[in-house]
């Protein structure tokens, strides 16, 4: 087992990405701590990975609070002892659609922008101070980002809060990785293009969105969608002792799309 006896914080962990990763991380050893906003998912997810006889449990956690944030890793000391992996992985779509001829993004909203820096980039800063704090005290840990392949190659034409809160998420990743790697603390990040997770398929099912994820598969040499398992397994190796010596890594998953 690659995460035997870990204790993992993954938040935005009742679907998507998250979930497939935490049952996997599960049924490679890991204790996990499930975190998220839908209590009804969170809860299904932690009961899903008991009754696969693994180690969940859930806490409901608003990243954007850090006050939330603070009781999430108070919860997962109580329940596991302490925290070996912290994932900052909820996000957010933005409901800033593309630019306009007439202007530069006239109709995005200081409640959109705000809440893309909150959702990805505040929290993800928090988050990993308050896991690092537990990490410290157990000699080492890993971290892990959910960036975007946005983040390295924007779209044309796209609201611009999404790519720069993921971008914001590199550099952090960055800044950590040099700075904790004496800590025996690695911090890597994720930047996944077009996933078929519940957020993208909402963007497709908008008649007003569809065209984002359309333009991106487009971009794509492999040209499709990217399924869940697949960052999941990416996810896994980036926060098992197989990627030992990788820190400040940021993997592009991603169909060969930033490669063009």
């Amino acid at each position: 087992m690659q995460l035997k006896d870990k204790v993992a914080v993954i938040t935005g962990s009742a679907s998507g990405i998250g979930r497939e990763a935490a049952i996997l991380f599960a049924a490679e050893g890991a204790k996990l701590i499930i975190s998220d906003m839908n209590d009804e998912a969170g809860e299904a997810t932690a009961r899903d990975i008991r009754e696969a006889g693994n180690q969940a449990a859930y806490c409901r956690c608003d990243v954007t609070v850090v006050s939330n944030l603070e009781r999430l890793m108070a919860f997962a000391v109580q329940t596991y002892g302490g925290v070996d992996i912290f994932w900052h992985n909820a996000g957010t779509a933005s409901k800033a659609v593309s630019a306009e001829e007439a202007g530069y993004h006239r109709h995005l909203t200081e409640e959109d922008w705000d809440q893309q820096m909150n959702v990805h980039l505040k929290a993800g800063f928090f988050g990993a101070r308050l896991a690092v704090d537990e990490m410290l005290k157990r000699g080492g840990g890993s971290i892990l980002f959910t960036s975007s392949a946005a983040a390295l190659k924007p779209p044309v034409g796209s609201a611009p809060t999404y790519p720069i809160a993921k971008h914001g998420l590199i550099l952090l990743t960055k800044m950590m990785a040099v700075e904790l790697a004496k800590n025996n603390i690695r911090v890597n990040a994720i930047c996944p293009a077009s996933i078929r997770t519940p957020m993208i398929e909402g963007l497709l099912a908008n008649e007003e969105t569809k065209h984002i994820v359309d333009q991106l598969v487009r971009q794509m040499p492999m040209g499709r969608i990217l399924e869940i398992e697949e960052v999941a397994k990416s996810a896994l190796f980036l926060v098992s002792d197989n990627a030992s010596p990788l820190t400040g890594t940021i993997l592009a998953i991603d169909g060969g799309r930033t490669s063009l």
